[in-house]
């Protein structure tokens, strides 16, 4: 395979990646809707853990730099926050 079908093989999966990510903030938008429905905050550090663990743990049975994908959930955990919070801005105006 040439470098050229390499790169364009990335791309299809950076894709598939973004995609993933815009789809793992729509159900945070589900997940919002059910925490103000049950009265509970946004923010849930026990939960947090929970999906750092799990990442990691995937990451160490994978081979996988478990720190890069804690970084990795880090973030998208932070995504999943912002947006709730940006939510709940909007239904409190």
């Amino acid at each position: 395979m040439a470098l050229a079908e390499h790169r364009r093989e990335i791309e299809v999966i950076d894709e598939k990646i973004v995609r993933l990510i815009d789809q793992r903030i729509a159900v945070s938008k589900k997940i919002f809707e059910a925490k103000r429905a049950e009265g509970k905050p946004i923010n849930d550090p026990e939960r947090e853990k929970h999906v750092l663990g799990r990442a990691t743990d995937l990451a160490t049975e994978l081979n996988l730099d478990a720190g890069a994908i804690r970084d990795i959930f880090e973030i998208l955990i932070r995504m999943s926050i912002q947006k709730q919070h940006e939510l709940h801005g909007r239904n409190q105006g």
